[in-house]
């Protein structure tokens, strides 16, 4: 009763945290700029108040590219850089659908950009618990600095609106930045954060001789498991709940390889070798049919999944909600599959641990065409289709101008799941 209850009030609740949320972000955004104010005013009045610069005020420029300010800028205070990768153009298939027109995100990615790899050192480098990075001559190396801020900003303007009084802890040790914006979530944690050990391994770095790792968090249960399973010791590692903003005697810092779905292979190997389960024995058996559901999410909900999950258990489908299992149960179940439907979300994370033929269908609101998951089954051999949700006519073309609205539910079309379900042979 509970949980139908939870899902009667879910629509609502979201119609008002939607309308409550800009209002409560310009607040916060008001409340740290009044703080700065009067800590900046503070520190002209009395000097002997000694607050850092560095706390009061955001990066003084922007670093398009942390090589070029290796080479620049950072070759007089000792700064270097190991390159691992070049960048390459990859082709990427197109997915299969019911509907007449490919929508344009894919259309757009079929030759897809990969950026260089790299791990530079910054000698007496800064860096927050978002992974934001500072050079110590004040510039904000962009490229390493995976940031999510309104995009109807500029990154300087971001950075002045967003900027925070946070007391700088200086660390005489090395600092591994592993910190990626957006980690709290399990999708840009495992592809985002997690690759950038394996990034300075690759880079010939000794991992044994860094101090200190720089996380996020380690609020959620995936977090702490896949931290532990590095190896890494709970005493090298610098939690960003506690340590909000640093500076370091040198700050070892990988470049973001996942870079909007650059998915290359030591990644994919990396993550398969260090969370799927090797031995076979304790595998659940192959040939399974799962539907991932997001009913316990908090936003972008299938609204009619209760009919959605009795259409695909009439052809044999499971039911799974990945948040209540260990990551190392999400990777044995998903490997069993031959088939996975599911909504666009952090479940679908979990493709990179499929077999090679594995066929998945992705379910998306006409909202929010992200294409990760497809890259990502190019990159696995797997068989990716793709339907969009119920909305107006004109929203399932082609041309469509999608808003990016990562909290749109989805309504799916129960005649074309079952269209997307026949045209994959299931």
């Amino acid at each position: 009763m509970a949980t139908l209850f939870w899902f009667d009030i879910y629509q609502p609740k979201n119609w008002l945290k939607r309308r409550l949320r800009p209002s409560w972000k310009a607040l916060q955004r008001w409340r740290r700029q009044i703080k700065l104010l009067r800590s900046r005013m503070l520190a002209k009045i009395l000097p002997s108040a000694a607050i850092d610069n560095d706390c009061l005020y955001p990066p003084s420029s922007v670093c398009e590219a942390t090589p070029d300010w290796v080479s620049t800028s950072g070759r007089a205070l000792g700064a270097k850089i190991s390159r691992v990768d070049p960048a390459c153009t990859v082709p990427m298939p197109l997915p299969m659908t019911v509907h007449r027109q490919m929508r344009r995100q894919f259309l757009m990615d079929q030759s897809y950009d990969y950026p260089e790899t790299f791990v530079a050192s910054v000698p007496r480098g800064r860096a927050t618990n978002r992974g934001l990075v500072i050079a110590p001559d004040g510039q904000f190396l962009k490229d390493v600095s995976t940031y999510f801020h309104d995009p109807k900003l500029t990154t300087e303007a971001a950075l002045n609106s967003d900027w925070d009084l946070e007391p700088l802890t200086e660390i005489d040790a090395s600092v591994a930045v592993l910190a990626t914006d957006g980690a709290s979530l399990y999708y840009h944690w495992l592809f985002q954060l997690l690759p950038r050990y394996e990034l300075m391994r690759l880079a010939g770095i000794d991992l044994s001789r860094v101090d200190y790792f720089l996380v996020n968090s380690q609020r959620a249960r995936f977090q702490r498991e896949t931290l532990a399973t590095l190896g890494i010791e709970p005493s090298r590692i610098i939690d960003g709940d506690k340590t909000r903003y640093l500076r370091a005697r040198e700050l070892i810092v990988p470049s973001v390889p996942l870079g909007g779905g650059c998915f290359r292979p030591w990644m994919v190997d990396f993550l398969r070798r260090n969370f799927l389960l090797q031995d076979r024995r304790n595998m659940p058996s192959p040939g399974r049919r799962l539907y991932i559901s997001r009913g316990l999410a908090g936003y972008r909900r299938v609204l009619n999944e209760d009919i959605v999950i009795e259409t695909l258990k009439e052809r044999g489908f499971e039911v799974a909600a990945m948040e209540t299992m260990s990551v190392p149960e999400q990777a044995a179940v998903m490997a069993s599959c031959e088939v996975v439907v599911a909504p666009h979300g952090g479940g679908m994370s979990n493709v990179i641990f499929c077999s090679p033929g594995t066929k998945i269908i992705e379910i998306y609101s006409p909202e929010l065409v992200a294409t990760y998951f497809w890259k990502l089954s190019n990159q696995l051999g797997l068989q990716y289709y793709y339907m969009l949700g119920r909305g107006h006519p004109a929203t399932l073309g082609t041309d469509y101008p999608q808003s990016w609205d990562a909290s749109a539910d989805i309504e799916v079309d129960i005649e074309i799941l079952e269209q997307t379900l026949t045209r994959a042979g299931i």
